[in-house]
């Protein structure tokens, strides 16, 4: 155990007073800063109790056990939640996921421009060609060896399609048009 004490003696003298003082809350200021910035809390709390017991073992090793220690251990503890508040501190996230997907999509969005008068016209012939194809492709995909799901997907198409028989509104379309793009996807996956 002396040569422990002596250990500590050695340190303690060999340290200047303001490098056991200040280093260690001056390195918890900086990386908490920087645990701020990039947004990582859950590394505050290992990184301020081991700077936090790194700088009591140099006070320590220069005051010995006595009411300085245990005074830096307060204005530790104090500094540690004052820095923890940084990380309630908006800064700013330039290269997020979501500001990237944002930007993408403003720069390559096309928009939708319909003419009022398209609107108001009753349902083209095109209309009626594009149901008719989705029909006799459901019919063909019904003929093949289709997996459970498909069979349910093909059937509720079907369904869809049917309902949608008569003359059909703009979200009927919009239905017959996702309904055919499924359908080609079936297509495609049952090479017909």
């Amino acid at each position: 155990m002396k040569e422990f004490s002596q250990f500590l003696q050695l340190i303690g003298e060999a340290m200047p007073d303001l490098v056991s003082l200040i280093l260690c809350p001056a390195l918890l200021l900086a990386v908490g800063l920087v645990l701020a910035i990039f947004r990582k809390e859950k590394a505050y709390l290992p990184v301020a109790v081991g700077l936090g017991g790194a700088g009591a073992f140099l006070v320590g090793c220069e005051a010995g056990a006595g009411g300085e220690l245990f005074a830096y251990l307060a204005l530790y503890v104090l500094l540690a939640v004052l820095v923890r508040l940084l990380f309630l501190l908006p800064f700013p996230t330039r290269g997020s996921k979501e500001g990237r997907e944002a930007e993408l999509y403003e720069k390559f969005r096309v928009p939708l421009e319909v003419p009022a008068e398209a609107e108001e016209e009753p349902p083209a012939e095109g209309e009626s060609v594009r149901l008719e194809h989705a029909l006799s492709l459901l019919e063909q995909l019904k003929k093949c060896n289709l997996s459970a799901s498909d069979r349910l997907e093909a059937d509720a198409i079907g369904h869809t399609l049917e309902r949608v028989k008569g003359s059909p509104t703009e979200e009927d379309r919009r239905t017959v048009n996702d309904s055919l793009s499924t359908i080609l996807k079936l297509t495609a996956k049952y090479k017909l």
